[in-house]
């Protein structure tokens, strides 16, 4: 542990905002870096999280989808991220199954849930995945218990095949003789939902040709890969969800947080494993290799919870990846360092000197492009020991004050 002397002072900035702040001996005075209007004290200073439903439920989600698999998990060519959909209530599960599931849901007591697609294809923003593409699309959701999952999996097949009852066709997954999978001949697709303990698993498969050797194949993949992730996952009882901790981590008190909120959500004030970062991330496989050494990410303002769907309840409408918000922050905990140090060497290789924020040691800024959207980006990276902060916006100087505001609260929060 690094020896330091503690000094707590109480200063005006040059904006004329009050702040705390701590320093210890051999690093700079954050008292005196260019923040703007931004907060640079950690959260519990200005904020008291108080349990909710709302909080609860978001948390659990965040919880629940650090045990989804990701498309990789299933086969190397599952790179791509297809979108991601948080479940916080009945309707919700109808971006990715059949509209009579919500009944269904409703009945037996769904608790949450999360969806997670997939594709062999980088998605275009705001653009319809292909036909020729491989796409998995999962949902897992959690009841109050087994017996409550093994009715809704039934159920839930009982509605989507009733949508054409005609034309579908039921299809064993040899196995795993107690999921429920149809498909219709001919078509390039196929359902499938299994009951696991207190969890149902759903999966849409889709591929370029009508090979059903081939997507029963992706089903049982798919499942192979869920179910252990699962197992070490113990159910929440309504009550535990209730009484959730937001921040035991201590990662949400050290990211950026402009609007002073703890209000969690899937997208925002919510910190994930890697398996759980990695939903949120277009080519999860280049992630992978750049994240590999963080152990925990935190977002801020991040990502939208919510996917844009073509066509409701099918694997090919499912989503075009999860976006950043146009203005957002994050911290990554790496295990020492030397760890961080990679990180933030590899993150903006090329950065624009004239945006360096002033006084604010290790940061660097640059443009970044936005594939299929004109809007400008703008981000910095800075590094306070084994943390690095990633803050981006629509304006250069405002990046370079969150970025010094970024750093200000990771030295405020030792």
């Amino acid at each position: 542990m690094r020896a330091a002397i503690a000094l707590t002072a109480l200063a005006v900035t040059a904006c004329g905002q009050t702040v705390t702040g701590n320093f210890a001996a051999g690093e700079i005075d954050v008292r005196k870096l260019e923040v703007g209007k931004y907060p640079t004290e950690p959260m519990e200073s200005y904020y008291s999280y108080s349990h909710g439903v709302r909080g609860g439920t978001s948390l659990a989600i965040s919880r629940l989808a650090q045990h989804v698999v990701i498309g990789t998990d299933i086969d190397p060519r599952l790179r791509y991220g297809a979108g991601i959909q948080e479940v916080a209530k009945p309707d919700d599960v109808t971006e990715s199954m059949a509209e009579p599931s919500k009944e269904v849901a409703e009945r037996n007591k769904m608790q949450f849930g999360f969806i997670s697609g997939s594709s062999d294809i980088e998605p275009i923003p705001f653009q319809k995945v292909p036909e020729s593409a491989t796409l998995v699309t999962v949902t897992v959701l959690q009841f109050p218990s087994a017996d409550a999952a093994t009715t809704a999996a039934r159920e839930f097949e009982e509605v989507d095949f009733n949508v054409n009852p005609v034309e579908n066709q039921r299809v064993p997954i040899d196995k795993y003789p107690a999921a429920h999978t149809h498909w219709r001949p001919g078509t390039p697709n196929i359902g499938s939902t299994i009951a696991h303990g207190n969890y149902t698993v759903t999966v849409f498969a889709a591929t370029s040709s009508a090979d059903l050797p081939l997507l029963t194949s992706l089903i049982e993949k798919t499942y192979t890969a869920q179910f252990p992730m699962l197992d070490s996952l113990r159910p929440l009882s309504p009550e535990e969800v209730l009484r959730t901790d937001l921040d035991p981590e201590g990662m949400k008190r050290r990211v950026l947080n402009p609007a002073k909120l703890g209000v969690p959500n899937v997208g925002s004030m919510a910190t994930y494993n890697l398996q759980g970062f990695l939903h949120f991330q277009s080519d999860r496989e280049a992630a992978k290799k750049l994240f590999g050494e963080v152990e925990l990410f935190t977002f801020g303002e991040g990502y939208s919870s919510w996917t844009f769907s073509y066509s409701k309840g099918v694997a090919q409408g499912f989503g075009t990846g999860s976006g950043e918000l146009l203005d957002g922050s994050m911290v990554f905990r790496n295990r020492d360092d030397e760890s961080a140090q990679r990180l933030w060497s590899a993150l903006i290789p090329e950065p624009d000197a004239a945006m360096t924020p002033n006084g604010v040691p290790d940061s660097k800024c640059s443009e970044v492009p936005r594939p299929g959207s004109s809007a400008k980006m703008f981000a910095c990276i800075v590094r306070y020991r084994n943390y690095v902060g990633r803050v981006w916006t629509t304006q250069p100087e405002d990046a370079r004050q969150r970025a010094a505001a970024q750093y200000a609260v990771l030295a405020n929060s030792q």
